[in-house]
């Protein structure tokens, strides 16, 4: 019997050994993850800045919207539900108010990209003009590739964009005339034309207008791949894996993504035999200079780098402002825009140099901008200086982010935000020019603007001279609403639109 207790009572303290292990154990480990809940709860530098709770442990709320593609809507509703600054994240803040844009996106010495945002966006593992955090690299790259996109190197691209600006013009036409439901996908179209444009002045690439099947897949094969990018940059542990190329959806993503480089890889084959690739394409500085960081040439894997980062700024971002463009003015409503632009266009110029003269062509271009802007990123800048936003001191360290999707909606700004108002570009005031950012700002701004703007006025000209457009009854105002992918497309991936000749107004 005696035996017998000291084997309960061994036993005993053994099962209390093992708790306290157990006890200790946890205390170790949850001490940590305790002292650091603390922290972002209470002591962090950012306690005071509004927001969702959990924001301050775990960017769920935004992550969240993120994977729906819907992260803008969602950075809009938080700006007004918290204010002009919201903490997104443990180390994060979105900021709403336009005053604070150039100082944080115009100096390399406020701010610096942030890494785990860029470093993604890569397409076959090299380093890129877009992503490059580096502000030497970045300068040396940027060096090399900016003389294909200047003014003066655009007027020579002008007859080649017009001659594809009519092509877009006559497609329209031809398809919803002979369509049994008498309409076009404008969407389609615009994407066409755009990725036409930057074939040709990129590669020296022309497709044929009366087959555009190898033209279709590229395009498809590009916007397919857009999922990627979102899963590289939340779960960046994921493709190396090689698992995600099994998930429903997001393998066919990936595949996609693969189809892509393969066509082209192809289509840098074709130019490379151009007698003339040395000079006078986009892509041609990346063939022929040196790259003043990396001290040689690029090499081919880079060079293709480069290649399907031409293709990626350069052709959804203009499609789709375009494809807005044309939603906003044939909705039922809005045909006096189109009138008065028709007006307008039929009394001007056809040059580039004569359409930028004209106001409300310009006026119709902005709004666009304003209301739809094709890169709704918030592209992440890490303070590398204090700043006090609202009464808030930031601390160096801090990540801010500010979409243009917010501040182009600021009421005090653009009354009636929602409103697609050209008249309001009529006579704008001071600070409608400066709130308005499509292209970003400084050294970081879109090198591609000048091309953007130039297959705009082209375009524009070349459908609406010619053309009356009416939104199709089968479309609903659902199917445009905005994917936030990086750049914009509409949740339906369609734009049906009636067309027909327009009848001469003089």
């Amino acid at each position: 019997m005696e035996e017998g207790y000291q084997v309960a009572l061994a036993s005993i303290a053994s099962g209390a050994t093992f708790r306290l292990y157990v006890f200790l154990a946890v205390a170790v480990l949850g001490c940590p993850l305790f002292l650091k809940v603390v922290q972002r709860l209470l002591v962090s530098p950012l306690r005071d800045v509004p927001g969702p709770k959990n924001a301050a442990l775990f960017p769920w709320t935004i992550t969240i919207a993120t994977f729906k593609w819907q992260r803008a809507q969602k950075l809009l509703q938080l700006h007004k539900d918290y204010g002009p600054l919201v903490r997104i994240g443990p180390n994060e803040v979105s900021i709403s108010d336009w005053r604070y844009y150039r100082a944080i996106y115009s100096s390399n010495k406020a701010s610096s990209k942030e890494p785990t945002f860029y470093l993604p966006i890569v397409f076959v593992d090299q380093h890129n003009i877009f992503a490059m955090t580096n502000k030497e690299e970045h300068a040396a790259r940027r060096k090399i590739s900016a003389s294909p996109y200047s003014l003066q190197s655009m007027t020579r691209l002008e007859p080649m964009i017009r001659s594809k600006a009519d092509n877009l013009a006559r497609r329209l036409l031809e398809i919803s005339s002979s369509a049994t439901t008498g309409t076009v996908n404008a969407f389609l179209m615009c994407g066409l034309f755009s990725l036409e444009v930057v074939c040709k002045a990129g590669f020296g690439k022309d497709f044929p207008f009366e087959d555009t099947t190898d033209l279709t897949e590229l395009l498809e094969a590009m916007d397919g791949s857009a999922f990627t990018f979102i899963l590289d940059g939340l779960l960046p542990w994921l493709r190396p894996t090689g698992f995600a190329h099994k998930i429903p959806f997001v393998g066919e993503s990936y595949q996609r993504r693969r189809q892509w480089e393969q066509k082209s890889r192809a289509l840098l084959r074709e130019f490379l035999q151009l007698p003339d690739k040395d000079e006078g394409y986009l892509i041609s500085p990346y063939l022929s200079s040196v790259d003043g960081f990396l001290g040689r040439k690029l090499n081919h894997e880079e060079f293709v780098e480069e290649a399907m980062g031409i293709m990626f700024a350069g052709s959804g971002t203009t499609s789709t402002t375009l494809t807005y463009l044309l939603y906003a003015l044939s909705r039922p409503g809005y045909e006096t825009i189109q009138t008065h632009l028709r007006a307008e266009l039929e009394d001007g110029g056809e040059s580039v140099s004569e359409l930028r003269k004209l106001p409300y062509l310009n006026a119709v271009i902005k709004e666009t901008f304003r209301l739809y802007p094709t890169i709704i990123s918030s592209l992440p800048r890490v303070l590398k200086e204090p700043m006090k936003v609202h009464d808030i001191d930031l601390p160096v360290g801090t990540v801010v982010n500010m979409q243009n999707f917010v501040h182009h909606r600021d009421p005090a700004v653009f009354p009636d935000p929602e409103l697609f108002n050209p008249e309001r570009w009529l006579n704008p005031h001071a600070d409608m020019e400066s709130a308005l950012t499509p292209f970003s700002l400084g050294r970081r701004a879109c090198i591609g603007l000048n091309l953007a703007w130039d297959e705009l006025y082209i375009a524009v000209s070349s459908v609406f001279r010619n053309l009356e457009l009416r939104l199709g009854e089968e479309m609903t105002e659902a199917d445009m609403e905005l994917e936030d992918r990086f750049n914009i497309a509409p949740v339906g991936h369609k734009l049906m639109l009636k067309v027909s000749k327009a009848e001469k107004l003089s």
